[in-house]
């Protein structure tokens, strides 16, 4: 069934030239100087950008809205940043926050640890009586990794509708965002809480760029869209958003939640070279991890890894498992889904196909890795998955021998679709399923509707390239992160489409599904999901949801869909089920 496509009307004037420099950066420097004055921020001067369809559109870039998280401040809450007496010059993106992506091929550090800024990307033509929907983006990257610079994250597509304010920001990640000790000295989750106070600051502020902050919606991909949902679960962000979007991840990942926190932190700390780390107590260590230069502390969890890169996210969320006014979650995300213990917001969550191509794509493309891998195949297999404690000794052993014959054809080696479907459904479409079940079996779906999708569309550009470090040797299809190209503009990473081509139509028509859901808490096109409209019985339909896929000719249509591998799902529930 074919739901009608948004029309989609490309305006064929040329935009604004802009100039790229040798590192790859923009520079957006245009005549137009807009200034905003904020109650709570101060004034800031921002820039013009170039649109993709639009001619320009305004961008306030670099706002700071924590103080920097150093000296003192380092593994702490973070403090919001004071109303500014002076011009702030928000022309420039700010720094990534310090990081080592692992997600690529002979990754390098980059980035600094005062990296709290914001930017604010707003429509020229608006009605300055009415406020625009605000939509905040919480970057993708495994809570190690990521960046919300414009040349990767770029909010072209979203300004061409010229219907919504967007903010991206970046928080803390890997050691600086999720360390923990497990007690009030360190509590962790300061990643987390810093998307908790950007959350904050658009609450206070979004009013002066003319956004409505009774109107936010909240999204976010991968390690995103699980902290996206993580919000939604969590009394810490309460009323803070009306809305969320969660892209390829739901707070029940299996690289959701740290357990054994403190261990990691005095691990972290001897590979700083820290005596005696483990006898120390929790306020020592602070004070020695405080002292440690930031290259140190982040090289630091290389040493800790236990093959190659892996695991990709060694720092994670927590529980804090004590009394505190600021604490993100003191239980666990899965236990608060199932109960039904939050604050529900309308609610939209989808997949891509293969998502497990997140980390599988290196190692099959690479011979030395897939050798290692599989000389040491049941072992990493069993550590990739992240099978639960709780399932010991002879459950455990029977377990992965299941896997192996369901995935792998009992073979012990790997095989490229075995390996992708396996972390495709151990990470992320088994969660999906088990999101969905769970929301429309305790959260009133009449009052917060759920709403799903399915990215299926291959286009010339795909993610695989960039996680093999090039050209792949095999169709690895629509892969984890491939949807973003659709979202934002990434010059940095993909040539444009040409605006007149199918991929530029897909981009409008996704941007459009997710704005709709902005405006209106109803994405176009739309088929909601609820428990009278769950097909329980089923071994191959889940609710329905919107499609986007390659059609014939070189085109793509968006239709109302169920398929989905249910046997699969119901495969993993007999693995992971509890006694």
């Amino acid at each position: 069934m074919d739901i009608a496509k948004p029309s989609t009307k490309v305006i064929t004037s040329s935009p604004p030239a802009i100039q790229q420099n040798v590192e790859g950066s923009y520079d957006y420097r245009l005549p137009a100087q807009p200034k905003v004055c904020a109650p709570f921020a101060g004034c800031m001067i921002g820039t013009v950008m170039p649109g993709y369809r639009i001619s320009s559109f305004e961008a306030f870039m670099g706002i700071p809205y924590a103080l920097p998280p150093v000296g003192d401040l380092r593994f702490s809450h973070p403090k919001a940043y004071p109303r500014s007496n002076d011009v702030i010059n928000a022309t420039v993106p700010k720094s990534d926050c310090i990081q080592k992506n692992s997600l690529i091929p002979n990754p390098q550090s980059s980035g600094t640890e005062d990296c709290l800024y914001l930017n604010v990307y707003r429509p020229i033509k608006r009605n300055t009586a009415e406020k625009l929907p605000v939509m905040v983006y919480i970057h993708q990257g495994g809570w190690f990794t990521g960046s919300v610079n414009p040349t990767i994250v770029g909010p072209e597509y979203f300004m061409d509708t010229e219907d919504v304010i967007l903010v991206t920001f970046n928080y803390r990640l890997g050691v600086f965002g999720f360390l923990s000790t497990e007690d009030a000295i360190v509590p962790g989750n300061f990643g987390l809480k810093d998307q908790t106070l950007a959350l904050k600051w658009v609450q206070r502020n979004i009013a002066a760029f003319g956004g409505n902050p009774k109107q936010v919606t909240l999204f976010g991909q991968s390690a995103g869209g699980v902290s996206a949902h993580m919000h939604m679960l969590s009394k810490h962000s309460e009323g803070l958003f009306h809305g969320v979007i969660s892209m390829s991840g739901t707070a029940n990942v299996p690289f959701g939640i740290k357990q054994n926190s403190l261990r990691l932190a005095q691990a972290t700390a001897k590979h700083c070279n820290i005596t005696n780390a483990e006898h120390l107590s929790t306020a020592k260590l602070l004070k020695a991890l405080r002292s440690v230069d930031a290259e140190t502390l982040l090289q630091a969890a290389d040493a800790i890894k236990y093959w190659d890169v892996d695991p990709l996210t060694l720092y994670r969320p927590v529980v804090e498992n004590f009394d505190s006014p600021d604490a993100f979650f003191t239980e666990n995300p899965e236990e608060i889904l199932k109960r039904g213990d939050y604050k529900a917001v309308p609610f939209i969550t989808g997949v891509v196909p293969d998502e497990g191509a997140v980390r599988a794509v290196a190692i099959l493309e690479s011979q030395a890795l897939r050798k290692t891998f599989n000389e040491d195949f049941d072992n990493l297999l069993e550590e990739f998955l992240e099978l639960p404690k709780s399932l010991g000794g002879q459950r455990r052993k029977a377990s992965m021998d299941s896997i192996v014959r369901e995935y792998f054809e009992g073979k012990h080696e790997l095989s490229n679709r075995g390996f992708i479907d396996v972390v495709t459904d151990r990470g992320f479409h088994y969660p999906f399923y088990n999101t969905i079940k769970t929301y429309i079996s305790t959260v009133n779906t009449a009052k917060s509707p759920l709403y799903l999708y399915y990215f299926n569309y291959k286009g010339p550009h795909s993610y695989s390239t960039i996680y093999s470090g090039g050209m792949t040797s095999y169709d690895y299809g629509v892969v984890h992160c491939d949807d973003l190209i659709y979202l934002f503009r990434s010059p940095l990473l993909f040539p444009d489409f040409e605006k007149n081509s199918t991929h530029a139509k897909v981009s409008s028509a996704f941007v459009r599904h997710f704005v709709e859901f902005a405006k209106n808490r109803k994405p176009y096109p739309s088929t909601e999901c609820s428990a009278e409209t769950f097909p329980y019985d089923s071994e191959n339909a889940i609710c329905d949801y919107v499609a986007f896929e390659n059609a014939p000719n070189n085109s793509f249509h968006i239709s109302k869909q169920q398929k989905f591998n249910v046997s699969r799902m119901q495969f993993w529930d007999e693995i992971l089920r509890r006694e």
